[in-house]
């Protein structure tokens, strides 16, 4: 069961890599459309172009910020938190091995939608960066969820 985690675990690095790299290269062009947007806003003499071109440049870069330094380290806060109930034998492995493979599905949904907001923001909107919060939040409670339920369900069905 470790090595299947162990595998899976090192596929979802790969897609976190290249994910990453897309990410990069889409904050970097929306910081360009928001600094094009700035300088032609400058340019006409229209005030509320050039605030909503910083605004926007500075919501990029903090989503960037938080993509490349944020997502990895609640992931493995996340990970590091989840019990390891050694008591149950397959039981409990199955329940790190599925709380395992949420994680990595849950850092990609946060990758995903931290894309999904990127791009919005360079857009001009503003709704992308909510949604990306509250699929964060749920990706996190459902892997501590199934590190939990499995366990439990098995004590509660007398397996344990």
């Amino acid at each position: 069961m470790n090595e299947a985690l162990t595998l899976l675990q090192t596929f979802f690095r790969e897609a976190w890599t290249a994910l990453t790299g897309i990410l990069l290269a889409f904050v970097l062009l929306a910081a360009l459309a928001q600094v094009l947007r700035v300088s032609s806003g400058a340019a006409i003499g229209a005030n509320l172009w050039v605030w909503e071109g910083v605004a926007g440049i500075a919501g990029v870069v903090l989503l960037g910020l938080f993509a490349f330094l944020g997502v990895p380290q609640i992931v493995k806060a996340a990970l590091v938190s989840l019990p390891s109930g050694k008591g149950c034998g397959p039981i409990g492995e199955l329940g790190t091995f599925s709380a395992g493979l949420i994680g990595g599905l849950a850092a990609l949904r946060m990758l995903k939608t931290i894309f999904i907001s990127t791009v919005s923001a360079a857009i001009g909107s503003g709704a992308g960066m909510s949604q990306a919060l509250g699929e964060t939040a749920e990706a996190l409670f459902g892997m501590l969820l199934a590190a939990l339920a499995v366990p439990m369900a098995a004590r509660f069905l007398g397996v344990c």
